[in-house]
Formats: structure tokens, sequence, C-alpha cells
């Protein structure tokens, strides 16, 4: 009976201390929830982009037609006032038309992509944009009468400027140039972009 009178008070006695135990922390890890939570506001701007682009123009000795359009989130790390970077992510649509004087071809694809920017920040809504990104998208190949298509893997290294609005939610629009563009492309080399930006 006192044995068991003596477990109890041991089993209680290591309740309470471990409980006590906990506070310190259950403290710490709030302290650490804080210090996360005033992180991601205060050093993460998060961001959306919307890109359109229209080309026309003669390509292989066909005309071609080609739309494109897209959305690409974001997410920066401010190093300071002025220095941010992050990853960049993207989904774009493309309809392309070509014809010649017999016929006329066309495809759609959807491709995506994943890269790495930098943003540079000048007279308080002005910024430089610097971007590469790696995408996998369709490549056309033109042959008298029909086209084939394949999946490949393309890197862009994109520079330009942009204005914001500026404040806690603001809209953003820039423009690059693709340094990497093949000349002999169908594709132009610039690339308009807007979007909505929070806390940049």
């Amino acid at each position: 009976m006192n044995v068991l009178k003596n477990l109890n008070y041991l089993t209680f006695g290591m309740v309470i201390f471990l409980s006590l135990s906990a506070f310190p922390l259950m403290a710490q890890s709030k302290k650490n929830k804080k210090e996360q939570i005033s992180y991601w506001k205060e050093k993460v701007w998060y961001g959306g982009g919307f890109n359109l682009g229209f080309s026309s123009n003669y390509y292989d000795g066909y005309q071609s037609n080609v739309f494109g359009i897209g959305v690409s989130p974001m997410a920066g790390h401010k190093f300071n006032h002025w220095l941010s970077a992050g990853p960049r992510f993207s989904i774009d649509f493309t309809t392309a038309k070509f014809s010649d004087a017999f016929d006329t071809y066309s495809y759609n694809s959807l491709d995506f992509g994943v890269g790495l920017f930098s943003r540079m920040k000048f007279l308080n809504n002005w910024f430089v944009h610097m971007e590469y990104s790696w995408l996998n998208e369709t490549i056309a190949y033109l042959y008298p009468g029909y086209i084939e298509k394949e999946r490949q893997w393309r890197d862009i290294l994109l520079f330009g400027i942009g204005y914001t609005s500026g404040g806690d939610v603001a809209y953003e629009i820039y423009v690059n140039y693709d340094f990497f563009e093949d000349p002999d492309s169908y594709r132009v080399p610039i690339v308009y972009r807007a979007g909505i930006s929070f806390k940049f």
C-alpha cells in the first residue's frame, strides 16, 4: 500500500516537473513562431505576374502569327530596402499559326517554367528586373504539309525595367529583353509583363 502511495506521489511529482519544464519550451516555441511570423511579414514580398505576347513576322519562309498568355507567381526575400531576390514560376498558353502559299498550319501548347530573379528598386517606384529561368515548352518544326512538335527545355536571360504603383498592394508593369533568344526564332525577344505585388 505504501509502495503504491509512493509511486503515486512519484508519478504526480514527475507530471508537475514535466509540466513546469514545458513552460520555457512553450515560451521559446511562441517566441520562435513570433520571429518566423515577423520574418515573413517584414522580409518577404509576394507577386503575381501576367504576361502577354504577340508577334507577326516571317519565319523560315512562312508567315507566322504567335499569341501567348500566362501567369507567374513569385516571392522575393528583401536583403534591404532596395534589393530583393527569389523564385519565380510560370505557366503559359501559346497558339501559333503559320501559312504559306498552299496552306495554313497551327498548334497550341501549354508550357511551364521555373527560375530565379533579382530586383533593385530606385526612385521609389521604379525597379530593374533580372531573371534566369528554365522553360519546358513545345517546339514546332515546319515541313511541307505538316508540323512536327516536341517538348524541349529552353533557357532565358531577362533584363528589364519596371514601374510599381507603391503601397502594400500595388500594380506593376515591366518590359524585359531576352538575351538568350535565338535571332532566327519566330519569337520576339521583348517580353511585356504586368501584375500585382504585396509588400514589395
